[in-house]
C-alpha cells in the first residue's frame, strides 16, 4: 500500500468511523488506523509508525512547541472528535502534497 492508498483509506475512515470502530471516538480512528498503517504501507515512512512523519509536520504547521506530539495534543487543535475527524484527512492530504514536493 502507497502513502496515497493509505490517505484514501484515512479519507473513508474519517467519514464512517463507527463503521470500523466501537464508537466513532477520534482516538478509536487514528488506533485503527496505526495499526491499519502498520500492516502494508511501503515507502520512506514504513517505519515505527506511519503516522511519525504526519505529526512532526503537525508540530511545524501549528508552531507547537513540543518536539514529539501526542494523539491528545493533536486532538485537542479542535473543538470535538467530530471536527478532528473532518480535518484529519484533510491535514493528512496536505501533508502528503509537500512530503511528495520535497521529493520531487
Amino acid at each position: 500500500m502507497t502513502e496515497n492508498d493509505f490517505y484514501e483509506y484515512v479519507e473513508a475512515i474519517c467519514k464512517r468511523p463507527k463503521m470500523y470502530t466501537p464508537t466513532g471516538s477520534f482516538y478509536e480512528v487514528v488506533s485503527f488506523l496505526e495499526g491499519f498503517g502498520a500492516a502494508g504501507i511501503e515507502g520512506p515512512h514504513c517505519y515505527h509508525s506511519v503516522f511519525t512523519p504526519f505529526c512532526k509536520w503537525i508540530v511545524t504547521k501549528f508552531s507547537l512547541n513540543d518536539e514529539i506530539v501526542d494523539w491528545k495534543q493533536i486532538r485537542a487543535l479542535f473543538a470535538s472528535d467530530s471536527e478532528a475527524l473532518n480535518q484529519l484527512p484533510i491535514l493528512y492530504k496536505e501533508y502528503l502534497e509537500q512530503s511528495q514536493k520535497a521529493v520531487s
